[in-house]
Protein backbone atom coordinates (compact mmCIF):
# COMPACT_ATOMS: atom_id res chain seq x y z
CA UNK A 1 0.00 0.00 0.00
CA UNK A 2 3.20 2.46 1.25
CA UNK A 3 4.92 1.64 -2.53
CA UNK A 4 1.37 2.33 -4.51
CA UNK A 5 0.99 5.75 -2.70
CA UNK A 6 4.35 6.87 -2.88
CA UNK A 7 3.77 5.77 -6.89
CA UNK A 8 0.86 7.65 -7.00
CA UNK A 9 1.67 10.97 -5.37
CA UNK A 10 5.42 11.14 -7.09
CA UNK A 11 3.40 10.07 -10.73
CA UNK A 12 0.72 12.67 -10.37
CA UNK A 13 3.51 15.39 -9.46
CA UNK A 14 6.03 14.67 -12.55
CA UNK A 15 2.84 14.74 -14.42
CA UNK A 16 1.49 17.68 -13.29
CA UNK A 17 4.48 19.35 -13.77
CA UNK A 18 5.66 18.69 -17.15
CA UNK A 19 2.17 19.20 -18.27
CA UNK A 20 1.71 22.96 -16.85
CA UNK A 21 5.20 23.94 -17.15
CA UNK A 22 4.45 23.46 -20.70
CA UNK A 23 1.07 24.78 -20.97
CA UNK A 24 2.39 28.06 -19.31
CA UNK A 25 5.99 27.63 -21.51
CA UNK A 26 3.05 27.85 -24.68
CA UNK A 27 1.09 30.86 -23.03
CA UNK A 28 5.00 32.53 -23.25
CA UNK A 29 5.94 32.19 -19.70
CA UNK A 30 9.74 31.18 -20.90
CA UNK A 31 12.13 31.87 -18.37
CA UNK A 32 14.12 29.99 -16.06
CA UNK A 33 12.85 31.78 -13.03
CA UNK A 34 9.59 31.62 -14.11
CA UNK A 35 8.93 28.35 -14.89
CA UNK A 36 10.73 27.02 -11.82
CA UNK A 37 8.55 29.35 -9.86
CA UNK A 38 5.55 27.12 -11.41
CA UNK A 39 7.33 23.95 -10.91
CA UNK A 40 7.70 25.11 -6.94
CA UNK A 41 4.49 25.90 -6.96
CA UNK A 42 3.19 22.83 -7.88
CA UNK A 43 5.41 21.14 -5.56
CA UNK A 44 3.51 23.37 -2.95
CA UNK A 45 -0.04 22.40 -4.32
CA UNK A 46 0.01 19.03 -5.73
CA UNK A 47 0.63 16.55 -3.09
CA UNK A 48 -2.22 18.18 -0.61
CA UNK A 49 -4.50 18.06 -3.43
CA UNK A 50 -3.93 14.54 -4.22
CA UNK A 51 -3.95 13.03 -0.27
CA UNK A 52 -7.04 15.90 -0.42
CA UNK A 53 -8.93 13.39 -3.45
CA UNK A 54 -7.91 10.19 -1.91
CA UNK A 55 -8.84 10.71 1.67
CA UNK A 56 -11.97 12.41 0.38
CA UNK A 57 -12.91 9.21 -2.00
CA UNK A 58 -12.20 6.90 1.08
CA UNK A 59 -13.96 8.96 3.56
CA UNK A 60 -17.17 10.91 1.20
CA UNK A 61 -18.38 7.76 -0.68
CA UNK A 62 -21.68 9.77 -1.41
CA UNK A 63 -20.43 12.77 -2.82
CA UNK A 64 -19.69 12.00 -6.75
CA UNK A 65 -15.69 12.04 -7.28
CA UNK A 66 -16.29 15.28 -9.99
CA UNK A 67 -17.25 17.55 -7.34
CA UNK A 68 -14.70 16.54 -4.90
CA UNK A 69 -12.46 17.11 -7.68
CA UNK A 70 -14.17 20.19 -8.65
CA UNK A 71 -13.74 21.35 -4.85
CA UNK A 72 -10.16 20.59 -4.59
CA UNK A 73 -9.19 22.24 -8.00
CA UNK A 74 -10.83 25.39 -7.61
CA UNK A 75 -8.72 25.90 -4.29
CA UNK A 76 -5.84 24.87 -6.16
CA UNK A 77 -6.26 27.16 -8.86
CA UNK A 78 -7.02 30.15 -6.14
CA UNK A 79 -4.06 29.31 -4.17
CA UNK A 80 -1.68 29.12 -7.61
CA UNK A 81 -3.17 32.65 -8.75
CA UNK A 82 -2.50 33.92 -5.78
CA UNK A 83 1.45 33.07 -5.03
CA UNK A 84 1.70 33.76 -8.94
CA UNK A 85 0.45 37.51 -8.01
CA UNK A 86 2.52 37.81 -4.73
CA UNK A 87 5.47 36.97 -6.67
CA UNK A 88 4.23 39.40 -9.62
CA UNK A 89 3.70 42.26 -7.08
CA UNK A 90 7.06 41.63 -4.68
CA UNK A 91 9.90 41.92 -7.27
CA UNK A 92 12.04 44.69 -7.90
CA UNK A 93 11.59 46.32 -11.23
CA UNK A 94 14.70 46.53 -13.60
CA UNK A 95 15.89 50.35 -14.24
CA UNK A 96 17.20 50.97 -18.02
CA UNK A 97 19.00 54.08 -18.59
CA UNK A 98 17.94 54.60 -21.96
CA UNK A 99 14.78 56.53 -21.60
CA UNK A 100 14.27 57.67 -25.38
CA UNK A 101 13.16 53.74 -26.82
CA UNK A 102 10.63 52.79 -24.04
CA UNK A 103 9.10 50.64 -26.53
CA UNK A 104 12.23 48.56 -27.01
CA UNK A 105 13.47 48.39 -23.25
CA UNK A 106 9.72 47.70 -21.71
CA UNK A 107 10.45 43.92 -20.94
CA UNK A 108 13.65 45.44 -18.82
CA UNK A 109 11.41 48.12 -16.77
CA UNK A 110 8.92 45.01 -15.87
CA UNK A 111 9.72 42.95 -12.63
CA UNK A 112 11.39 40.14 -13.00
CA UNK A 113 9.18 37.84 -11.05
CA UNK A 114 6.43 39.43 -13.06
CA UNK A 115 3.45 37.33 -14.31
CA UNK A 116 0.64 38.62 -16.50
CA UNK A 117 -3.44 37.03 -15.98
CA UNK A 118 -2.23 35.37 -12.95
CA UNK A 119 -5.49 33.58 -12.58
CA UNK A 120 -6.01 32.76 -16.33
CA UNK A 121 -2.89 31.04 -16.21
CA UNK A 122 -3.33 29.21 -13.11
CA UNK A 123 -6.79 28.61 -14.53
CA UNK A 124 -5.88 26.99 -17.45
CA UNK A 125 -2.82 25.03 -16.60
CA UNK A 126 -4.91 23.56 -13.76
CA UNK A 127 -7.53 22.17 -16.81
CA UNK A 128 -4.90 21.15 -19.21
CA UNK A 129 -3.09 18.95 -15.70
CA UNK A 130 -6.70 17.86 -14.11
CA UNK A 131 -7.69 16.52 -18.30
CA UNK A 132 -4.29 14.82 -18.38
CA UNK A 133 -5.11 13.13 -14.68
CA UNK A 134 -8.95 11.87 -15.57
CA UNK A 135 -7.03 10.17 -19.34
CA UNK A 136 -4.25 8.67 -17.25
CA UNK A 137 -5.84 7.61 -14.25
Amino acid sequence: MTAWLIKMFVFSLIVTIIIEAAVAYCLRIRTIKKLLLITLVNILTNPPAVLLHWLGSIYLQDLPDLYLQLVIEIIVIVTEALIYQSFSNSSVCKVTADFKSTERNRHLQTPQWYIPHTFILSLVTNICSWTAGIILF
